[in-house]
């Protein structure tokens, strides 16, 4: 079984009827909202700085990691 993250973005509507993007995270599988200052280039940085972006999944021994 092992974890398997979506690929790509998908996109929902608030109740005020904005749009919001969303992204996956393919090292973690986070939802993360595309927004000014915020979006998936950030959220891939701080898996960098803090290294927890290389990881196996226990199950499938399929490695988590960033190319740098």
């Amino acid at each position: 079984m092992g974890v398997v993250f979506p690929a790509g973005s998908f996109s929902v509507m608030t109740t005020d009827g904005d749009v919001v993007i969303l992204r996956i995270c393919d090292l973690c599988g986070a939802t993360v909202v595309e927004a000014d200052a915020t979006d998936l280039a950030f959220h891939k940085r701080w898996h960098r700085l803090t290294g927890s972006g290389n990881w196996i999944d226990p199950e499938t021994r399929r490695h988590h990691g960033q190319a740098m």
